[in-house]
């Protein structure tokens, strides 16, 4: 059985989405652990941002990264940074654009009437905290 030019870039975006949605699902893991202690890495794996920063509030203070959540209803490559305080009188939060792990993809659709609209369709397992914000949200 041969397989058609169409078929195989089908095959293609089905893994290539399916890659993408794996990083984005592994990028957007909570780290809340109260297990984590000052000066491990973090479990983003990038050393810049603020974890593990001294935070003002009391002594043996610092900031835990402690969540990752996309943080845009336009750009699915940008996510929002959850930094918390290990003593509790903290939050802050930080836009980082991550274009390697998108949560989600922007296409076009058909609505119920045949008419076509752009989406942002979420990957599977993706938690936005604006979905019914998003483009396409709620169109049948």
């Amino acid at each position: 059985m041969t397989r058609h030019q169409g078929e195989e870039a089908a095959a293609g975006r089905a893994v290539d989405e399916e890659e993408t949605a794996r990083r984005a699902l592994k990028a957007q893991l909570s780290w809340d652990d109260p297990e984590q202690e000052p000066g491990k890495p973090c479990p983003c794996g990038n050393s810049d941002g603020l974890h593990g920063e001294t935070c003002d509030c009391e002594d043996g203070a610092v900031l835990i990264h402690a969540m990752r959540l996309p943080g845009s209803t336009e750009d699915v490559t940008v996510w929002e940074d959850t930094f918390a305080c290990t003593h509790g009188c903290n939050e802050y939060t930080e836009t980082v654009t991550l274009p390697d792990a998108p949560w989600g993809v922007r296409e076009q659709a058909v609505d119920s009437r045949g008419l076509p609209y752009e989406r942002i369709r979420l990957f599977p397992g993706i938690t936005h905290p604006q979905e019914d914000l998003l483009p396409g949200f709620g169109v049948a």
